[in-house]
């Protein structure tokens, strides 16, 4: 015997009524335009994240969470001015669950010869 689909639906949770403000939605859109290493289901959880839900679906994972949102080179200088150095720059979005609060990052690592 199959279970009608409306059980299903009864059973899900209610949506919350998030919606981000007008300086969230830019402060997104410019996010996400440089974003070559998110997920569309990143994306969402990053925008219910600024929305204000507060329910961690990655409670295994501690309070913060990261998302790495970018991953590109940079040519920086030595710190002895002679030449440059290629890094590996990841540009990575961090949600507290436990005070809300949310920061963008770079993590720079050095570039290894492949030869």
């Amino acid at each position: 015997m199959v279970a009608p689909q409306t059980q299903a639906s009864a059973q899900q949770q209610p949506k919350k009524n998030l919606s981000l403000t007008r300086e969230q939605m830019f402060a997104a859109q410019e996010m996400f335009k440089t974003a070559n290493k998110v997920t569309r289901p990143e994306k969402a959880l990053i925008l219910g994240f600024m929305a204000g839900s507060r329910e961690n679906p990655c409670q295994e994972q501690g309070d913060v969470i990261q998302i790495k949102l970018s991953e590109h080179t940079e040519d920086l200088p030595k710190a002895d001015g002679q030449g440059s150095t290629t890094m590996l720059v990841d540009t990575v979005f961090e949600m507290n669950y436990a005070t809300g609060q949310w920061t963008r990052f770079k993590k720079y690592k050095p570039m290894t010869n492949v030869s």
